[in-house]
């Protein structure tokens, strides 16, 4: 077996590699997947063994594969999974669970090589054969998305209608966890709004001025929530944007600044995106007519609107070709305070207007 020579500050600069993660890549074909496994660079050349295994966690643990491999003798690391269970975004986000364990071959401590005299001295010549060993423990999502020419996106070979926000991540504070919380808050709102895939901040991957565990933080979360993540297939100028910037003047924000207020654009493409029933009175649109009448605009997925004006039917208006914006125009003002009520299938929200 290679015997390697390693000083006490090669140790610790291994020990900070093993922290990365498992590469995994997956391909489908056939209702099979196929998968190959990359260790991080530098490691697989120090291991001597590495055992693999894929569990259906979310099933009562039951493994789905074990697979055992010589990094020292051979680069190729793959495997074979029979009608594996798709990842299908927010109708099914399923997530296997995979766990790793490697040993290192033979290492002594010996040669100096960059460190400290004190440091090279603090360690004699010690065999750890046997007692070095890393592990792996990180989720694995199966599934294919592409553009297919006259057939659009597909997932999983089924039509997939992208509905696409930037995300910012909220400020850094010193609770990780209260950071993490903002998230999983963040998420359930984007999944009432009716979005499924999310884009981080930023071009490309959307990971430029993040730090890298805050970035795959994100994403775990977003996989376990159902929502494809990256530089999908829409130009990230025409996307709205999750969470504002102070003095940011966009009218595409969904969020305002300090996090507190969802803004009208998030309903709008909530009445747009979202299969839930939605009715919002887009109330900065509230304004007074050159001929003295009002006109309001309302969103809703509903196929009819109806306004009332101080008690009484005003008018209705039904949708067409799926657009959001209801606008009601020339509705009579008498006298203030106003009243007007809005209904949609089961919904109804109601207006008192006292300043125009």
């Amino acid at each position: 077996m290679q015997k390697l020579l390693v000083t006490q500050c090669e140790r610790q600069e291994r020990e900070m590699q093993m922290r990365d993660d498992l590469g995994i890549t997956t391909k489908l074909e056939n209702g099979k997947a196929y998968l190959e496994f990359v260790l991080p660079e530098k490691i697989g050349r120090l291991l001597s063994a590495l055992q693999i295994e894929i569990w259906e966690e979310a099933e009562g643990e039951r493994l789905v594969f074990h697979g055992e491999y010589a990094p020292e003798e051979s680069d190729c690391m793959t495997a074979l999974l029979l009608r594996p269970h798709l990842w299908d975004g927010l109708r099914d986000p399923y997530v296997y669970l995979v766990k790793a364990q490697g040993r290192f071959g033979t290492v002594e401590y010996g040669e100096k090589t960059g460190c400290t005299e004190n440091e090279e001295e603090s360690d004699p010549a010690e065999d750890i054969t046997g007692a070095v060993e890393v592990y792996w423990r990180q989720e694995l999502t199966i599934y294919d998305v592409r553009v297919v020419d006259k057939k659009g996106i597909l997932l999983n070979e089924k039509e997939f209608l992208p509905h696409e926000v930037v995300y910012r991540l909220p400020p850094q504070i010193s609770d990780a966890g209260t950071r993490v919380e903002q998230v999983r808050r963040d998420l359930e709102r984007l999944v009432r709004m009716g979005v499924n895939v999310i884009r981080l901040e930023g071009t490309g991957s959307g990971a430029e001025g993040q730090d890298a565990r805050s970035v795959r933080a994100f994403y775990h979360l977003c996989r376990n929530r159902g929502f494809l993540t990256g530089d999908l297939w829409i130009r990230p100028e025409n996307l709205p944007v999750y969470r504002g910037l102070p003095r940011e003047t966009s009218k595409e924000v969904l969020l305002s600044a300090d996090g507190r207020t969802l803004t009208e654009r998030y309903y709008y493409y909530q009445a747009k995106w979202s299969s839930e029933p939605v009715l919002y009175p887009a109330l900065s649109t509230l304004h007074r007519q050159e001929n003295g009448l009002l006109s309001l605009t309302i969103y809703s997925n509903q196929k009819k609107v109806v306004l009332y004006v101080d008690g009484l039917l005003f008018l209705f208006q039904t949708a067409t070709s799926g657009d959001p914006e209801f606008i009601f125009e020339d509705i009579p003002v008498e006298k203030l305070p106003l009243h007007l009520a809005v209904e949609a299938g089961n919904l109804s929200i109601s207006l008192t207007v006292s300043k125009i």
